[in-house]
């Protein structure tokens, strides 16, 4: 009982510490790049919801690149507010907005912190101090506390690979939530799919299992769970998605396609980022917004994460599967913007954690144990109560 009252207390420190820091974000850090986008779509989604007008919501075209399910989550959180104006819909390479209409703006911007706060609460259940790295991590602030993409497909995405490691790769509850975590993932950010991707692995993966049965048969046994997991992320991802609802595999390859001409297109060109750009990246805290961010341990967390992969591997190999498939990925795709680390962190921050504890704190904890039983040893030589 006295175990479960300090992981729970650790769980709700660190869920507080997470929730400060994104707030403290949420109000200093300055007006970004995009945002002015996604508010503006917010905004005509809130307008839409409020006419009743679901074809506006469907067939809106800007910004068509991203799925629209954040954005529409953002239209919620403003809509209790007096109507806004449109904004105007600039090209990707305008300069940063000036100002945007209030209250709207934080009200957006604090949905993205909530959603934020709830990926650490998720990763905390699992290790309280990787929820405390993840708390703590500079760039998983900056983007989870301003209007941008990352906050819900963050959460999900891990949410989804919670869950599946809660099923116990078995038909029940968990499994489907799961699946739909992972479908409202990819609904909200295609690249976040990954966390599926290292799901299938770890599923697949042989293991002990294969000791009580026959390969084919551990295959077969479990191929109609990962069919109904899949297809229903599938079903999820389109239900979730209101601009598939028309033309689906058309306005999804329209989507892909964007994505596939930016990352070679002169922009990303110019820019000239380096493969290995996002371990960059994770080696240092945000270089900007002085003053935001009261701690920035970024490149600790990123040590400790490559130190305690094999530890985390042995611990819940889904985690290290997933670092590792985000990192092939980021260093493959020519689009290195800094925010698309975060499909990574969660992993990251667990395997950070294993490598503290493996590192750092069991040996500190040996030691105590060690001179304790060293002091013990005297007292009971000596009859005294002499200590070292």
């Amino acid at each position: 009982m006295r175990k479960k009252v300090a992981v729970f207390t650790s769980v709700l420190l660190v869920v507080t510490v997470a929730f400060g820091l994104r707030w403290i974000a949420m109000q200093r850090l300055p007006i970004d790049y995009d945002e002015d986008d996604y508010l503006g779509a917010a905004i005509h989604y809130a307008n839409a919801i409020r006419a009743g007008d679901i074809v506006e919501i469907v067939n809106y075209e800007y910004n068509f690149e991203h799925p629209p399910l954040i954005k529409l989550f953002y239209g919620l959180a403003i809509l209790p507010f007096p109507e806004a104006s449109p904004l105007a819909q600039k090209p990707a390479s305008a300069p940063i907005a000036a100002s945007m209409p209030e209250p709207h703006f934080h009200a957006a911007r604090l949905q993205a912190v909530l959603f934020g706060t709830l990926e650490v609460l998720v990763i905390a259940m699992v290790n309280p101090l990787a929820g405390l790295f993840l708390a703590i991590d500079t760039w998983q602030i900056k983007y989870t506390s301003q209007i941008m993409l990352e906050s819900l497909p963050s959460f999900t995405s891990l949410l989804a690979v919670y869950s599946y490691i809660k099923s116990r790769k078995k038909f029940n509850a968990w499994l489907l939530l799961s699946s739909v975590s992972l479908g409202l993932t990819v609904a909200a950010k295609f690249p976040y799919g990954i966390a599926g991707i290292a799901i299938l692995v770890d599923w697949l993966w042989p293991g002990r299992e294969a000791d009580q049965l026959s390969r084919a048969a551990l295959d077969a046994h479990w191929f109609r769970w990962i069919l109904l997991w899949g297809g229903l992320s599938v079903l999820i991802f389109f239900a979730a998605n209101p601009r598939l609802w028309v033309d689906p595999a058309g306005r999804l390859i329209q989507a892909i396609q964007y994505h596939w001409n930016y990352a070679h297109s002169d922009r990303i060109r110019e820019v000239g980022y380096p493969a290995w750009q996002p371990l960059i990246w994770l080696f240092q805290p945000v270089p900007w917004h002085p003053g935001v961010f009261l701690i920035m341990p970024d490149a600790w967390i990123t040590i400790l994460a490559f130190l305690g992969f094999r530890r985390a591997w042995n611990k819940e190999r889904v985690f290290p599967i997933w670092l590792g498939i985000a990192l092939v990925f980021l260093f493959f795709w020519p689009t290195k913007w800094p925010q698309y680390i975060l499909i990574l962190t969660a992993p990251l921050c667990f395997c950070a954690a294993e490598g503290f504890q493996g590192l750092v704190w069991e040996p500190v904890k040996a030691i105590i144990v060690r001179r304790r039983g060293q002091k013990r040893l005297i007292k009971e030589k000596d009859g005294s109560s002499v200590t070292v």
